[in-house]
């Protein structure tokens, strides 16, 4: 695959939120906004994890001698199965908060309340699935239309969607990774803000050589994903 053909790819999975159901367990962000908080601020993380690896005779698989520490000491694991066990719905939210990531976009976290959603799901899990790909068909089209993707009512409303995480490894490039998000923002029903895109930073030690560089390669990978926020905000939402 090129590297063209592989961010096209990206670029299909950009738009596919799953349905918008407020979640009260472990996902829910940990915010307290004041009491006079009026507004809402919905956060959909992620489970759609993707990963190209290019090369003269290679494709996509195995990278490596990734070995996860807790477990899987005698098992080789796809750079996929390793994003999702260090950089899950849960870590990304808490990434988010290391970068107050409301003030970033212009919010006020005393006049916002957080409401996360069930993460977007990952590509793959749509082939088949008749249902899930109903509801991310109708939440395509409620962006399209610049609905809001919630039934809620509040004026003072705004989306923050992470679309995808994608591992891209090639001989010229060397490894990035790509973070993508939407933002959308509305006063009353007109949306007012719509900023979209996706931003890179590079990685030297994701995913881990051997067991003893795991938590070196799980620090990098969240910083990545941070650096990807911090600058997508600044040079892609248009806030």
């Amino acid at each position: 695959m090129s590297l063209r053909g592989a961010l096209c790819a990206v670029a299909l999975a950009a738009g596919m939120p799953v349905a918008a159901q407020d979640t009260q367990g472990a996902t829910q962000a940990a915010v307290a906004p004041t009491a006079e908080a009026q507004c809402e601020l919905h956060v959909w993380p992620t489970e759609n994890y993707l990963g190209v690896k290019m090369g003269l005779f290679s494709g996509f698989g195995l990278i490596g001698a990734a070995i996860d520490q807790a477990g899987h000491a005698k098992g080789v694991r796809t750079v996929k199965d390793l994003m999702r066990d260090y950089l899950g719905p849960q870590v990304q939210l808490e990434e988010l908060e290391k970068l107050d990531y409301l003030a970033k976009l212009g919010l006020d976290a005393s006049e916002y309340r957080v409401i996360v959603q069930e993460p977007t799901p990952w590509n793959e899990d749509l082939k088949g699935n008749k249902e899930l790909k109903a509801q991310v068909k109708a939440m395509n089209a409620k962006i399209k239309q610049g609905e809001r993707l919630t039934a809620s009512t509040n004026p003072c409303y705004a989306e923050l969607i992470t679309t995808h995480i994608f591992y891209h490894k090639a001989m010229m490039y060397g490894s990035n990774l790509f973070t993508g998000w939407h933002y959308r923002q509305f006063d009353g029903d007109t949306l007012v803000s719509d900023g979209k895109g996706q931003v890179k930073n590079p990685l030297e030690e994701f995913p881990p050589k051997d067991e003893t560089m795991v938590e070196t390669a799980k620090i990098e990978l969240r910083d990545a994903y941070s650096k990807d926020f911090a600058e997508w905000v600044e040079k892609k939402s248009g806030t």
